[in-house]
């Protein structure tokens, strides 16, 4: 467990963030229904996303398009229970061939009429395999199989346009999603840290305002590292209060790597230094928590120092390639 000193100072970062918020968003319940050509597919894809889950039944629903096309209402069996067909969040459809059967033609439109996304996973179609076409809230992908190249394409399709507030819920729901949204939320996070120190290292450039911006810096960054810790935690699956949360995030990483970057950060109190070493360390520093995380929130490991190390240059090396970028093309209101 964090000292109470580094709680203190935790909780002083946080004091004007919505926790309890973060933690209703990410116990929200997703219902996801499939809709097979076959019954066979839908079984198909509904055993690939219920991997590492004892007993997905309540939030998800496999049938076969002449069931769905009956409508709402109806009940099935799912897993020797009883699964009502009604209110999904998430409509999957699993296609054969280039053109729609009379049935799941129905079944689309009987239930995308509602507030369900729409995903179209297209078996046998002759198009392109791999590419995620969106449209409005509905996406469409083509794969050969559902082996895991494919399946990494569906959940492409599904982030594609599911609201970023319903994959907490989905992560925690269907661990085999899970490394998906870590990847969205470390990458987001990294990026608007990064972003963040480009826009206030230009702004160095005036005198007198170096200190005070970074102090500010220093704030921004770490509270956004520590909510992207916190949703990490959330999605893996992790239960308790907030302040046990974040403390358990804190004592994993042994107030080091959070703190550790604080003082990393400071090396944009050195103008001479420049603007990219500044954004990669925010990038890279983010990263690198993120993936610590993680790996505790997943694996319960402890992250040893070697293992940070690894984290941080790997981070770092991301980090360069971002705020290089970022110099010859600027990010929107930078």
């Amino acid at each position: 467990m964090a000292s109470p000193f580094t709680l203190t100072r935790v909780w002083r970062i946080l004091k004007d963030v919505d926790l309890e918020a973060v933690r209703r968003e990410a116990a929200r319940r997703v219902h996801v229904l499939i809709i097979g050509e076959s019954t066979a597919d839908a079984d198909e894809l509904a055993m690939r996303l219920a991997e590492g889950q004892p007993d997905p039944t309540p939030w998800l629903t496999a049938v076969d398009a002449p069931f769905a096309a009956r409508g709402p209402g109806l009940t099935t069996t799912a897993g020797g229970r009883n699964a009502v067909l009604d209110g999904p969040d998430i409509v999957i459809a699993v296609t054969r061939g280039k053109d729609l059967t009379a049935e799941m033609k129905s079944a689309r439109q009987r239930w995308v009429a509602g507030q369900a996304c729409l995903v179209t996973i297209a078996l046998d179609s002759g198009e392109r395999a791999g590419k995620v076409k969106t449209h409005g809230g509905a996406s469409r992908v083509a794969i050969d199989r559902f082996d895991d190249e494919g399946f990494r394409c569906v959940v492409e399709a599904m982030f594609a346009v599911v609201e970023p507030d319903r994959r907490l819920g989905l992560a925690r729901q269907f661990p085999v999603l899970r490394p998906g949204v870590f990847n969205e939320l470390i990458d987001e996070t990294a990026r608007a840290n990064a972003g963040y120190s480009f826009s206030t290292g230009l702004a160095e450039i005036i005198p007198l305002l170096d200190i005070p911006l970074n102090i500010g810096d220093m704030i921004v960054l770490t509270k956004n590292q520590l909510m992207m810790s916190y949703r990490i935690a959330l999605a893996a699956g992790k239960v308790g209060k907030p302040r046990e949360l974040v403390g358990e995030i804190v004592g994993v990483l042994g107030g080091g790597l959070i703190f550790r970057q604080l003082a990393r950060q400071l090396i944009g109190l050195v103008p001479v230094i420049g603007l990219v070493p500044k954004v990669a360390v925010a990038y890279g520093g983010t990263w690198a928590i993120g993936r610590a995380v993680a790996l505790w929130a997943t694996e319960g490991q402890k992250v040893t120092a070697d293992r940070l190390k690894e984290l941080s240059r790997e981070g770092l090396q991301r980090g360069r390639k971002i705020a290089r970028a970022m110099r010859r093309q600027p990010p929107p209101g930078a």
